[in-house]
């Protein structure tokens, strides 16, 4: 029951992508009030606090009208907004889902592509999570939401997440600015189309798995757009109301749910309107770029950088350095790619030292429960790490012995020079009309960067030695989506788009006072140029992979003259004005304002679904803190099952707390168990996004019912007390994990370890799991055991001498244990797996296919002396059902294994019994 309440409410956990932690330990919280909202936040953040307070209000007036909606499920009037500076990822998310609604923001720079376009990146991402919470928590959802909740609405198996998240960036951008005014989304779509891989309804539902990531802010924010300007913002609103109210199902998906009423409401078919949108996207005079590849190698580059004739990048599929050099060994072009070395996964940002010896490398990292930046260096020579390190900058450069790069100043950006002695200098200060972005050295004295002013984008130039900035200007808009600003070989190289096309190669060469703009459209786009010698190299940005590409020198640029004009930049002025309060969270536990009725799970028992029940759902504002509570009823053994389960993340380290009852079941008997759990999670910090090491330690309790007959029908209320448990577990942990674009096709080594003790049976037990998986040959294998020191090990994973098990042997091997009689202190289990599939990427009605796996194993187990083998099939499915904002996806699969005899003479006596057929819900690790 637990596993299955955490997968489907707390992932649901309405698409914040909120982290583990929100707060530093302790923090002491305020709040402003204001007609709507309640502002919680630390003292750090009161400047955002106070200029959110100031806007807040007119932005709800403003987006309320537009949607014709109002916010439900608010806390004493007011929707409570909390805003953090202690994670240093810019983000934000919106609960429109759980008993009242709320907002959160990470009071960080915002410098990313879901900020790039935005005039306040502050106020505009508020803008953002409201609109979740005036579609997704309206009051036109009816009055049963009222006495059940927010998730009694309809709209649920309606609205598809690329409707979701298409009305936030529609209105987003709304003003001309936003997501979908971004002519790099656009550009995105516009490959797809070229490609032929435009994405279907569904697979914009978050059902592509591949590039590009989260296809239903792209689709979606381009599409809303698509229908309000052509049909006008009131329609648009009448679908919202019909997706809230009433409920559209056919056979034929297409015709279920959101794509039903959008018949009834806009009289056409869905599909066809779909066509038209990508019509209104397609391009003409588009250029082929197959020849312009300077090898085959398909992967994700997220950053580009050269020195002489080496051109270095990011690959984040397996997060490596590699470097390029044309005829490096011979004229085969596949030799001239090297692994340099690797890196993390997460890396983004590139930068290469003026003497070639050194790279700087910023990557995310995660440190007890907070996400932030941290830069590396690296000695190019060595190939590896040297001991300088900074943490929280964006864009890292190598400057006077020191770096430059993006810092910030809560939710503005700042330019900053940290010298060889790591004293930080501001060069650009904080403003909030104001963002930096993309900074590259050209000398000891001059950087230029992209200036975002009131949303408009001017390439810049910074003189360190007369602290003095100036625009450069082209008397058009030509440069106003200028990206990957590089300067290479005297010249400062970007990506533009001024016609709302593809991105573009401009050269800017500030001795000549002139601009190069090179209007040739490529597939792929051209995106980080960089000189490497005399020739120009580039990222294509293909439909679902980055290629190492080289510019067609051929192609003759238009020439533009520029000037430079003076800027000043002054630093926001703030003083406190506003009334503070305590924060209360007391008023926020409301455990009954969200509660559902729905069908009980219990993993042991054969059927798995055992009675119904009801869940309540609580949580903090943040989402940092929540507790789940389920009280249901057993039918088989008519008895109350519950379960209470509780997590926070209010310590930095999480802790987790349960409380369940419920019956388990085995083959030849069953018994009730009360049991609970408490353990906190201590992640080790090792700078590394591939490498995890983690402590935590559990004490869990249980009291046990005498075993009865499978058969018997007798209530579990009159099932006596037998025994109680009380055991303490620490389980230490490692993993190496490096994901692949290939399913099922991970590195990964996972050793996990658990020690635990019964203090009533005064036993001391040892479980312990390995596996091992690798990308490049389709095998993998696992080994585990369980040891009992002075008692008996559980075979079959179920225990009343330790209140929690964490291994078991393959089930096809329990009925013969059990014939055999056997015991022992100790078994050993393994297999070896060897797993193959093939893409699907289609749907077939409701159900759509990722992909068909099969694989065949031989699984082991040794106990009592005695060693038992089998071989079995697996066979099933990626797979999903669209139920509008919830996809029911899983790898379902059935498993047929055969208990291999043990002699050649013993085939002959192979039964029925000697099968055992399975089946499970997830097949990769």
């Amino acid at each position: 029951m637990k596993k299955f309440i955490i997968l489907l409410f707390l992932i649901i956990f309405e698409l914040s992508y909120s982290q583990v932690a929100v707060f530093k330990p302790f923090r002491k919280l305020y709040t402003i009030q204001t007609e709507k909202f309640e502002i919680i936040f630390p003292m750090e953040s009161r400047r955002t606090a106070e200029k959110l307070a100031k806007v807040a209000d007119g932005i709800y007036e403003e987006c309320s009208k537009l949607l014709n909606s109002e916010v439900n499920f608010k806390v004493n009037g007011k929707i409570p907004v909390t805003i953090t500076p202690d994670v240093n990822i810019f983000n934000a998310y919106a609960g429109s889902l759980l008993q009242y609604s709320s907002i959160t923001i990470y009071d960080s720079a915002g410098v990313n592509e879901a900020t790039y376009n935005m005039v306040d990146v502050l106020a505009d991402t508020f803008l953002h999570e409201l609109v979740h919470l005036l579609s997704l928590s309206s009051e036109n959802a009816g009055a049963q939401t009222r006495v059940l909740g927010n998730w009694a609405t309809l709209q649920w198996l309606n609205i598809p997440l690329f409707m979701v998240e298409g009305v936030t960036v529609s209105v987003e951008s709304y003003k001309g600015f936003g997501r979908a005014n971004d002519p790099y989304i656009k550009h995105t779509l516009r490959q797809d189309i070229y490609e032929g891989k435009f994405k279907t309804p569904i697979q914009a539902s978050d059902f592509w798995s591949k590039k590009p990531s989260g296809a239903y802010y792209l689709y979606g924010g381009l599409f809303s757009k698509y229908l309000q300007d052509r049909f006008g913002i009131e329609k648009y609103n009448e679908l919202w109301n019909v997706m809230r109210k009433k409920i559209s199902f056919s056979f034929l998906v297409y015709n279920s749910g959101v794509y039903g009423a959008f018949k009834k409401v806009y009289g056409m078919n869905f599909i066809e309107v779909w066509a038209d949108f990508q019509n209104s996207l397609t391009l003409e005079n588009v250029s082929p770029s197959e020849e312009l590849r300077v090898n085959e190698k398909e992967t994700y580059i997220s950053d580009l950088h050269s020195y002489g004739d080496k051109v270095y990048y990011i690959d984040n599929n397996i997060g490596a350095l590699y470097s390029y050099k044309q005829n490096r060994i011979s004229v085969d072009n596949e030799k001239d790619l090297k692994l340099e070395f690797y890196i993390d996964r997460t890396s983004e940002s590139l930068d290469i030292s003026s003497d070639g010896k050194r790279a700087l490398i910023v990557s995310t990292t995660y440190n007890a429960g907070l996400y932030k930046y941290i830069t590396k260096e690296y000695d190019l020579e060595k190939k590896k790490r040297t001991k300088r390190k900074w943490e929280n900058i964006l864009f890292a450069r190598f400057f006077r012995g020191g770096i430059i790069g993006i810092g910030k100043d809560l939710h503005n950006a700042v330019l900053v020079y940290i010298d060889e002695n790591d004293n930080k200098e501001i060069l650009l200060e904080a403003n909030d009309n104001y963002s930096y972005s993309s900074p590259t050295v050209i000398d000891d004295n001059n950087i230029a960067l992209i200036v975002s002013e009131f949303g408009k984008r001017h390439i810049a130039i910074f003189n360190y030695q007369t602290k003095t900035l100036r625009y450069v200007e082209t008397r058009d808009e030509s440069l106003n989506f200028a990206r990957y600003l590089r300067y290479s070989n005297g010249k400062l190289l970007f990506s533009y788009n001024n016609n709302d096309r593809f991105y573009k190669l401009g050269e800017l060469d500030l001795n000549a006072n002139n601009i190069k703009l090179y209007d040739k459209d490529f597939s792929g786009g051209v995106f980080a140029p960089v000189y490497a010698e005399n020739s120009i190299y580039y990222i294509g940005n293909f439909s679902e992979h980055d290629i190492l590409m080289k510019f067609d020198e051929t192609i003759q640029p238009q020439i533009k003259n520029i000037s430079l004009i003076s800027k000043t930049i002054e630093k926001y002025n703030f003083t406190p004005e506003m009334e503070l309060k305590k924060y209360n969270p007391i008023k926020y536990a409301k455990p009954w304002a969200s509660w559902i009725p729905f069908f009980q799970i219990n993993d042991s028992y054969e059927y798995k679904v055992n009675g119904f029940g009801i869940l309540s759902i609580m949580a903090s504002p943040s989402l940092d803190n929540f507790a789940t509570l389920w009280l249901g009823f057993d039918i088989p053994s008519k008895f109350l099952q519950t379960e209470l389960n509780f997590g926070s993340s209010g310590l930095l380290y999480p802790l987790s707390f349960s409380f369940d009852s419920k019956v388990i079941y085995s083959t030849y008997n069953k018994y009730w168990r009360l049991g609970s759990s408490i353990n906190m999670q201590f992640p080790i910090y090792t700078e590394s996004d591939k490498v995890y090491f983690g402590i935590s330690p559990i004490i869990s309790g249980a009291l046990f019912s005498e075993n009865v007959r499978a058969n018997d029908n007798s209530s579990a209320f009159k099932w006596k007390y037998n025994s109680w448990s009380l055991t303490t577990t620490l389980l230490t942990s490692f993993t190496f994990n490096v994901n692949s674009d290939k399913p099922y096709r991970d590195d990964l080594i996972k050793m996990a370890l658990y020690t635990m003790y019964s203090a009533n049976y005064n036993k001391l037990g040892l479980d312990f799991i390995t596996q091992f998986q690798t990308r490049y040959i389709p095998i993998r294998m696992s080994f585990y055991g369980a040891y009992v020191l002075n008692g008996i090990a559980s075979f079959d994973g179920t225990s009343k001498i330790f209140a929690a098990k964490y291994v078991s042997a393959p089930p096809e091997f329990y009925a013969y244990a059990v014939q055999k009689n056997l015991a022992d202190n100790y078994f050993l289990a393994g297999d070896i797996e060897l797993l193959g599939y093939i893409d699907a990427n289609y749907n077939l009605s409701h159900i759509y296919f990722d992909n068909f796996f099969a694989s065949l194993s031989y699984r082991f187990a040794y106990y009592d002396k005695d060693y038992m083998h089998s071989l079995a099939l697996k066979v099933g499915m990626d797979a999903g059902i669209p139920i509008g904002y919830f996809n029911l996806k899983g790898e379902p699969y059935i498993m047929l294994a055969l208990r291999m005899p043990k002699t050649i003479e013993d085939f002959q006596k192979i039964s029925f019994n000697d099968f055992y057929i399975g089946f499970g819900l997830q097949m990769s690790w």
